[in-house]
């Protein structure tokens, strides 16, 4: 009886598998040129309320200043263009590579829990088979969470500071950088109320003379 068992769930698994890798793969596809509305996390996060969202409005890696780019690399996933969408990491300032942030933004809906970090993984993973590294992070310039319902970066600079990105101050660029560990909870003028997200941005501040 025992055996049986094993056996159909290890087939279940492995279909579930395959059926996740399919999806990820044809969705990587579909990104490679289309900039998507909205992504299921978003629909998810604002409890399938699409009115809740503001949609973020999009902008091209190329008109993003460098320097936040720089500072976002910096303190979110330094090795981002090393690894290939999971990298072992010991940093206290990090917790995901830019990669699974994309992928948990793009496939998945919000988690926090073992499931889904898996997931992210493996979705991070097949992604970078398909999608190279400035279209990923792209992606994540323009998709992942800068507050409650707020994506982008273009988006959270007008939220945040009512300015077009370009006209950021330098002390407004590191703030919007340091906040992406906890968006949610803290705002650019809150940062330094988390001793984290103080300590992203006194590292930036230091090296980005």
């Amino acid at each position: 009886m025992i055996l049986p068992f094993i056996k159909r769930l290890s087939i279940t698994i492995l279909g579930v598998h395959i059926l996740f890798i399919i999806y990820v793969a044809f969705s990587s596809f579909y990104l490679k040129w289309a900039n998507p509305t909205m992504s299921l996390y978003m629909c998810a996060r604002a409890n399938f309320d699409i009115n809740q969202v503001s949609i973020p409005k999009f902008i091209p890696k190329d008109a993003v200043p460098n320097d936040i780019q720089t500072a976002i690399i910096g303190v979110e996933d330094p090795t981002f263009q090393q690894h290939n969408g999971y990298a072992q990491t010991d940093h206290p300032l990090t917790d995901a590579t830019i990669s699974q942030k994309v992928a948990r933004n793009m496939f998945l809906m919000p988690h926090q829990n073992n499931l889904g970090k898996y997931l992210e993984t493996i979705g991070a993973v097949g992604m970078e088979c398909i999608l190279d590294k400035d279209r990923i992070f792209e992606l994540y310039l323009n998709y992942v969470e800068w507050g409650d319902n707020i994506y982008g970066i273009g988006e959270a600079a007008d939220f945040y500071y009512k300015k077009d990105l370009r006209y950021l101050s330098r002390t407004q660029k590191l703030k919007l950088a340091s906040v992406l560990s906890n968006p949610v909870e803290i705002e650019p003028s809150t940062y330094n109320t988390d001793k984290i997200i103080e300590a992203r941005f006194n590292l930036l501040n230091r090296f980005m003379q």
